[in-house]
């Protein structure tokens, strides 16, 4: 999977941008049901001659252990789909998390998510894209994205309040930017992420794979844009549970701000956001 950015800009559906960010979960992402959210991914007969060479398989294995039969949603008519694998739903072609082991040979289907007919013309079937990889991203206009950012400001100005009222103490030790260290994962949506950049264009190389990249020499340089996250999030046990209550009063606010400024319900990791919107370290270079 390699990082590519596109945007889509016709159909029914928002206009959106999608950067690859190999998180793996459009190959991943299935149920152990025997229901698969993933969805049906098509395989022309044409493309099996080099999918199986790429595999290292004779034609007739590859078809054995890799694909099946499936009804085409639309029609009704059989056509040929890609494998998953039992309890997991993952391809059976993927291997560890976000490696596709045919990949210059994959299928047409999968080089060309997410612009698929679906996603471009169906918001909902775009929602459900979104749910799954978190490199899609909603485009809001340039007056949905001030209006936005105008309630998060004054939001993010009542989270201090109750923060401060909360007596909660902050011995800025870094830890919590620390996410392997501490124990937790630091997610947020696509407004908070957006808002962040704008306040915070200039972006330092991450410390560590996964590392926050305003995370700098122990220091958060992104006090004014730092999503909800890390204003609601503190080391000492004693307060966790209050502040955990708060933080998510406070979650379903940013949720109806997205609502009305047009933006998606997506929520996802904050590092796999903003390397959606930034190049880690590529300002500080510049500058």
């Amino acid at each position: 999977m390699t990082a590519e950015s596109e945007i889509a800009k016709s159909g029914a559906s928002p206009s959106f941008e999608w950067t690859c960010l190999r998180s793996g979960r459009c190959c991943t992402v299935g149920g152990g049901d025997g229901t698969v959210t993933r969805g049906i991914v098509r395989v022309q007969e044409d493309e099996i001659q080099a999918l199986a060479q790429s595999a290292g398989m004779t034609e007739e294995a590859f078809c054995a252990h890799h694909l099946r039969t499936v009804p085409d949603p639309v029609d009704g008519q059989l056509i040929l789909s890609l494998r998953e694998q039992p309890g997991s739903g993952a391809c059976t072609l993927l291997e560890g998390s976000n490696q596709c082991t045919v990949y210059e040979a994959r299928p047409e289907h999968c080089r060309t998510f997410p612009y698929w007919k679906g996603i471009l013309n169906d918001p909902a079937d775009l929602e459900r894209a979104r749910a799954v990889c978190p490199g899609i991203r909603i485009i809001p206009s340039a007056e949905q994205k001030a209006a936005a950012f105008e309630e998060l400001e004054e939001l993010y100005g009542r989270v201090a309040k109750w923060v401060e009222s909360s007596r909660v103490v902050c011995l800025s030790r870094g830890v919590c930017c620390h996410f392997e260290d501490a124990g937790h994962e630091l997610m947020a949506g696509s407004l908070e992420a957006d808002y962040c950049v704008e306040k915070n264009p200039k972006t330092s190389t991450p410390d560590a794979p996964g590392r926050c990249p305003y995370h700098v020499k122990g220091k958060c340089t992104a006090r004014e844009g730092r999503p909800l996250g890390c204003r609601t999030y503190f080391c000492h046990a004693g307060y966790a549970e209050a502040l955990e209550a708060g933080h998510e009063k406070f979650l379903a606010e940013i949720r109806q701000i997205e609502k009305r400024h047009g933006y998606s319900s997506s929520y996802a990791r904050f590092v796999e956001l903003l390397e959606a919107r930034v190049s880690f370290g590529e300002q500080e270079d510049e500058a």
